[in-house]
Order: C-alpha cells, then sequence, then structure tokens
C-alpha cells in the first residue's frame, strides 16, 4: 500500500524540525497545515506491507497500515501489480481496510 499511515504526525516528522515550529507558531487547523507543506513539496507518501484478509467481488479486505485521507492509495500484490484502490479504513474493526478491486469497472 502507498499513502500516508502515520497521518499528519508522520508528515510533520519527515518535514523537519525547523518547519514543523514555522508551522506550529501559525496554530492552524489540519488543512491549513496541509496546505503549507504541499506548497514547499513536502508530503511524500510512504509504502507499508500487510496481509490480504479476503477477496470479495466489489472489495479487498487487508490490514496494511494507513489512515484517513489515503483514499485513492494503490495496494500492490507481491509482484508490485495494483490490485486494488484504498478506499476505507475501519479502525474499530481489527484494522482491517477495504480497497475496490483494480479490475472493477463500473459505466455511469
Amino acid at each position: 500500500m502507498i499513502g500516508y499511515p502515520t497521518g499528519i504526525e508522520g508528515i510533520l516528522a519527515r518535514a523537519g524540525t525547523d518547519v514543523t515550529q514555522k508551522i506550529a507558531g501559525g496554530a492552524q487547523d489540519v488543512n491549513g497545515i496541509m496546505s503549507q507543506l504541499a506548497s514547499q513539496r513536502l508530503i511524500r507518501p510512504t509504502t507499508t506491507q500487510g496481509h490480504i484478509g479476503d477477496v470479495l467481488e466489489d472489495k479487498i479486505v487487508y490490514d496494511a497500515d494507513t489512515t484517513s485521507g489515503g483514499s485513492g492509495g494503490p495496494l500492490f500484490n507481491r509482484s508490485g501489480k495494483v490490485i486494488g484502490i484504498n478506499f476505507a479504513v475501519l479502525r474499530d474493526f481489527g484494522g482491517s481496510n477495504l480497497a475496490v478491486p483494480a479490475n472493477t469497472q463500473k459505466t455511469c
């Protein structure tokens, strides 16, 4: 999975102390902080590993670490092929997450 498993705390930690102190001094909401980090090109995704618990017709259940805001992140198999796109984090369900299978197509 590629995404932001540690949320804003991890992004700030990777940005460096000087940036973090500057942003913390402004005491903004999360969107404002993320906007500042993005304008400085300091938001970079990370990869996490996990296990696939189930593959259903309309979803893949897996346990790789991710967090809110990670929707749209790719889920890879062992060969590096994208097999799904993250769409939900189920915090109260043992760390399970949901992805839409990559081969799913819908027509509007």
